[in-house]
C-alpha cells in the first residue's frame, strides 16, 4: 500500500515559485556550476553584478567572466571542491561587467550533491564588495599619505590636545609621537608671536575653517625654526568643530637665504645703507605720502669733494672706511623716517619726508654738509673731505616723477661744485644754468668722438690655476687735450641713457675688433670683452649692426668676442634684451653680466638673461681678506654661479693674497691691479710674454669643507682682532662682535673633532692660544679710558702679539694636507 504524499503537486509548485521569488530578490548572486565548470543556475542578481541576463550566461564557463589575473586561483579552488579535497571555500575575485569594467566579488562556494548524494558540481553565492574594497584602498592611501608625507602633520581634538602626528612631525620638531600625544601644541611655541597674532588665527579658523601663514616655533632642542603652516577645521555632523588638522613644512633655510638675498638686493654691501633700488622704493613712498597728507619731500644728492685724493694718498681701505663713517654720521643727523642711501662710489642720496614748508629742512641739510666735512681719524690719519649737495623739493608746479626729482638734485649738486664745492644748492625749477652746463659737457663729448680723442686700454683676465691669459677687457679712456687721460668715471655717467652712448659704444666695439685683428697679424689670438649699455641693447637693430661689424672683419672669430652688460643697467625690456643675447649666441658672440651684485635686479637678471659669464664686482673682492660679510657674499655669488652653471670672473684683485683666496673659494678667473693694470693694446703682447704665475699660487686648489670653514674662521678673527684694537684705541658705540658665538671657528673645531673628549693633540696649542687671545681682548676692552696710558699700550701690544701668533697658526692650518 503506497504512502500518501504529504505535499500536493499544487502546493509543491507554490513552494517552488516562492523559493524562486526569494532567490530573485536577493542582492547576492546564487549560483551553481556543474562538474565541467559551466553555469547551470544563476538568479536575477547576476544581471546587477555583470549586466548579463542569467539565461544568456547559462551553459558558459564560469572562468570566462573572471579577471585574467584571478583565474589560476579560481581554477585551483574549483578543482579542490570537485575533487572533494575541500568542502567549501571563500575568497575575493574580480568579475567582468558587460561594460568591460571589473567588480570585486566575495565568492562563497561548497560542493553540490544530487538526491543520491553524488557530486553534482559547486554551488554558492557572489557578493559585490567593490564599494568596501574602494573604501579600504582609500583608507590605506590616507594612512600612507599621513605616514610618509614630507610635511609635518598634527591632528588635535576640538579642545586643542594632540591626537596624532606623523613621522615628518617627529623629524622637524625633535619630539616623538609618544611625547606629544595628549599635550597642547603650545609646547612648540617660541614666544615670538604675541596674543594678537593667535587671536587673529582663531578668528580666521572660526570664520573660514582655514588659516595659513608663517610662524616661528621651537624644536625640542630649543632651536627656533620657521614653518609654513596650514590649519583646517574639521566639523562634525552638527556643524561643531571636532578636530583641527595642521600641515607644516620647515622653511628656515629658505627664510635665511631670502633674508640674505634681500640684503644683497636692497643694501649697499660696504656701508649697510639702502642702495639705489631700495632708495627708489622709499622715495616713491615719500612722494605718495606727500600727495596724501599735503606735506613736502626733499631729495639731497651728496657728492664728496676730494675723495679721489684720499684713495690716492691713503689707499682704498681708508677711503672705504671714510665712506662708512660719513654714512653713519648722516644717518645720525636725520630722523628715523628719513632715508640715507649710497648709490655708488662717493655718492649718497638723502630723502627727507614730512616737511612743511620745504624750507624747514634747510637746517637739517646744513647738518648733512657738516657731517661730510667733519674730519675723520682712521688709523692715525686725519682724513678730510667736503661735500657738494644738490637739493630738489616735491611737490612742484608741474607734476614730476621720482626719476626727474633725482635728476634735479643731481643737477643742483653739479651747480654746487661749479660754485666752489663745500656747499649746497637748491634746484632752480627753470634749470637754465644746469641744463646749459650739462649740454656744454655733452657737446664736448660729441666733439671728442668726432675727433677720435678716445682710446682703448686692455686689462688681462687670468686663469689663476695655470697663469694662462683667458681674455682681456676693453676699457675706454678719454685723452682730453687739456685735462689729460680721463677714466670712464669722468664722462660715462654724463651720457648714461643719452643718445651719445650709441656712437661711442659703436666706436669702442669697432676699435676692439680692429685691435683683435692687429693681434692676429702678430700671431696672437686672445678673446676680448667689450662693455655694452642697456641703451645699446635696447636698440632694435643691434644684432644686425653687430653682424655687419663682424662681417667687415672676416678674420675675427665671433667666439672670441664677449659683450659685457652692466648689472646696474636699467633694462626696461628684459625680454627683448634676453632675445638679443640669444640671437648673438647663435653666431658665437657670448655675454657677461658685469659688476654682479651692485645693481637692483641681480637675481632677476641672472635668471632671465642667458649670459654665460658673471663678473663679481670688485667691491666684494677687495675686502674679503678681512671682512666676513664680504667673504659670505662672495661665497654666495660663487654658489649661485655654480647653481646657474655660469662662468665666474672676480674683478678688483689687488694682491696675490686676494688671488689665492679666490682659488681656495673655487673662483679661478680674475682681473685687477694685483695682476695687471689696463694698458694699450700694443703693450699687451709684451706683458703677456713676460707674465708668469707667481709661486705663491702654484699648486693652490679649491678648499674642501673643513679647510673652507678654517678660511672663514681666519677672516672672522682678522675682523674681530681689528675691531678690538679700534675699540680700545677710540671707544665707540659699536659693540665688538663676540668671536666665540656661532662662529666658523666653532664649526671648524667641531668638524676636526675638537669637541670630542679625546681632542687631537695638535689642536691643543691652538685652543690654548685662542683662549689666551680672548682673555687678553676682554682685559683690553675692560681697561677703560681711566687706565694708565702705558698699561693700555702694553695690553694692546700683548693682544696684538697673541693675535699675530693665533692668525699665523690658523693660516698654517690652511696649508696642511687635505
Amino acid at each position: 500500500m503506497m504512502r500518501p504524499s504529504l505535499v500536493s503537486p499544487v502546493h509543491g509548485r507554490k513552494r517552488m515559485a516562492l523559493a524562486e521569488s526569494v532567490l530573485d530578490n536577493l542582492v547576492e548572486v546564487v549560483f551553481q556550476i556543474d562538474c565541467g565548470g559551466n553555469w547551470v543556475f544563476l538568479n536575477q542578481a547576476w544581471l546587477q553584478l555583470t549586466g548579463h541576463i542569467p539565461a544568456d550566461s547559462l551553459g558558459k564557463r564560469f572562468i570566462d567572466d573572471v579577471h585574467p589575473d584571478d583565474r589560476a586561483e579560481c581554477c585551483a579552488l574549483f578543482q579542490s571542491l570537485i575533487s572533494r579535497r575541500a568542502g567549501e571555500c571563500r575568497h575575493e575575485v574580480r568579475y567582468r561587467h558587460r561594460d568591460d569594467s571589473y567588480r570585486w566579488v566575495e565568492a562563497f562556494a561548497r560542493c553540490a550533491l544530487d538526491e543520491d548524494g553524488r557530486l553534482a558540481g559547486v554551488a554558492g553565492t557572489l557578493t559585490d564588495v567593490s564599494a568596501r574594497k574602494a573604501a579600504d584602498d582609500q583608507l590605506r592611501l590616507a594612512a600612507s599619505v599621513f605616514t610618509n608625507a614630507g610635511e609635518g602633520i598634527m591632528i588635535t581634538s576640538s579642545a586643542g590636545l594632540i591626537l596624532d602626528v606623523n613621522a615628518a612631525f617627529e623629524t622637524i620638531t625633535g619630539y616623538t609621537r609618544a611625547e606629544v600625544l595628549g599635550r597642547s601644541p603650545k609646547l612648540l611655541s617660541s614666544g615670538r608671536q604675541d596674543a594678537a597674532f593667535y587671536a587673529d588665527m582663531w578668528r580666521n579658523l572660526d570664520t573660514h575653517d582655514y588659516w595659513q601663514g608663517e610662524i616661528y616655533n621651537r624644536r625640542k632642542s630649543g632651536e627656533a625654526y620657521v614653518e609654513r603652516l596650514t590649519i583646517t577645521t574639521i566639523r562634525d555632523g552638527a556643524g561643531q568643530p571636532a578636530n583641527y588638522v595642521g600641515i607644516f613644512s620647515d622653511i628656515t633655510i629658505q627664510k635665511i637665504q631670502a633674508e640674505h638675498l634681500d640684503k644683497i638686493a636692497h643694501y649697499d654691501p660696504l656701508t649697510g645703507l639702502p642702495n639705489r633700488r631700495l632708495l627708489a622704493d622709499r622715495l616713491q613712498q615719500a612722494m605718495a605720502r606727500s600727495r596724501r597728507d599735503g606735506t613736502g619731500v626733499a631729495v639731497v644728492y651728496v657728492d664728496l669733494d676730494g675723495f679721489k685724493a684720499v684713495n690716492d694718498e691713503h689707499g682704498h681701505e681708508i677711503g672705504d672706511r671714510l665712506l662708512v663713517a660719513i654714512g653713519r654720521r648722516m644717518q645720525l643727523a636725520v630722523r628715523e623716517l628719513d632715508t640715507v642711501a649710497r648709490i655708488g662710489g662717493d655718492e649718497f642720496v638723502v630723502v627727507i619726508g614730512d616737511i612743511r614748508p620745504p624750507e624747514d629742512c634747510l637746517s637739517l641739510i646744513a647738518r648733512l654738509l657738516e657731517c661730510v666735512r667733519e674730519p675723520a681719524f682712521i688709523e692715525d690719519a686725519q682724513v678730510c673731505v667736503t661735500g657738494s649737495l644738490g637739493v630738489s623739493f616735491y611737490p612742484q608746479d608741474e607734476d614730476i616723477n621720482a626719476d626727474q626729482l633725482m635728476r634735479q638734485a643731481d643737477q643742483a649738486m653739479y651747480r654746487a661744485k661749479d660754485l666752489g664745492k663745500n656747499r649746497y644748492c637748491v634746484f632752480d625749477s627753470a634749470g637754465h644754468r644746469s641744463a646749459l652746463d650739462r649740454n656744454s659737457q655733452l657737446e664736448e663729448i660729441e666733439r671728442a668722438i668726432a675727433k677720435r680723442e678716445f682710446v682703448l686700454h686692455y686689462q688681462p683676465i687670468i686663469d689663476l690655476r695655470t697663469g694662462r691669459l683667458n681674455s682681456v677687457e676693453a676699457l675706454v679712456r678719454w685723452m682730453h687735450p687739456e685735462r689729460g687721460c680721463l677714466g670712464p668715471g669722468e664722462f660715462l655717467p654724463l651720457i648714461e641713457g643719452h643718445p651719445l652712448t650709441i656712437p661711442l659704444e659703436n666706436w669702442i666695439l669697432g676699435e676692439a675688433l680692429d685691435q683683435h685683428q692687429r693681434w692676429l697679424d702678430a700671431g696672437w689670438d686672445i678673446a676680448v670683452s667689450v662693455n655694452m649699455s642697456g641703451t645699446q641693447l635696447h636698440q632694435r637693430d643691434f644684432v644686425q649692426r653687430l653682424r655687419t661689424a663682424l662681417a667687415t672683419r672676416p678674420r675675427v672669430d665671433p667666439r672670441r668676442l664677449k659683450l659685457e652688460v652692466l648689472e646696474t643697467s636699467a633694462l626696461h625690456d628684459i625680454a627683448h634684451v634676453s632675445r638679443t643675447i640669444s640671437q648673438c649666441a647663435e653666431f658665437g658672440v657670448s655675454f657677461s653680466l658685469d659688476d654682479f651684485g651692485t645693481g637692483y635686479s641681480s637675481l632677476r637678471y641672472l635668471k632671465q638673461l642667458p649670459a654665460r659669464r658673471i663678473k663679481i664686482d670688485q667691491s666684494f673682492v677687495k675686502n674679503m681678506l678681512q671682512d666676513p660679510d664680504d667673504l659670505a657674499i662672495l661665497e654666495g655669488v660663487i654658489g649661485m654661479a655654480a647653481a646657474f652653471k655660469r662662468e665666474l670672473v672676480a674683478e678688483g684683485v689687488e694682491s696675490m693674497a686676494h688671488a689665492k683666496m679666490l682659488i681656495q673659494l673655487g673662483c679661478f678667473l680674475a682681473q685687477g691691479f694685483g695682476i695687471a693694470r689696463p694698458m694699450p693694446g700694443e703693450r699687451l703682447v709684451e706683458w703677456a710674454s713676460g707674465w708668469t704665475l707667481p709661486s705663491s699660487l702654484r699648486g693652490c686648489t679649491a678648499l674642501d669643507r673643513e679647510h673652507a670653514l678654517l678660511l672663514g674662521a681666519l677672516v672672522e678673527y682678522r675682523a674681530w682682532t681689528a675691531a678690538v684694537l679700534r675699540q680700545a684705541a677710540a671707544p665707540a658705540p659699536d659693540r665688538v662682535p663676540d668671536a666665540m658665538q656661532d662662529s666658523r671657528m666653532e664649526q671648524w673645531l667641531t668638524a676636526v673633532g675638537a669637541a670630542t673628549p679625546d681632542c687631537p693633540a695638535w689642536l691643543r696649542p691652538l685652543l690654548a692660544l685662542r683662549d689666551a687671545l680672548h682673555a687678553a681682548g676682554a682685559e683690553l676692552l675692560a681697561s677703560g679710558d681711566d687706565a694708565a696710558t702705558d698699561n693700555r699700550s702694553a695690553a694692546a701690544k700683548h693682544f696684538s702679539g697673541l693675535a699675530a701668533d693665533f692668525l699665523g697658526m690658523l693660516g698654517a692650518g690652511l696649508e696642511s694636507p687635505r
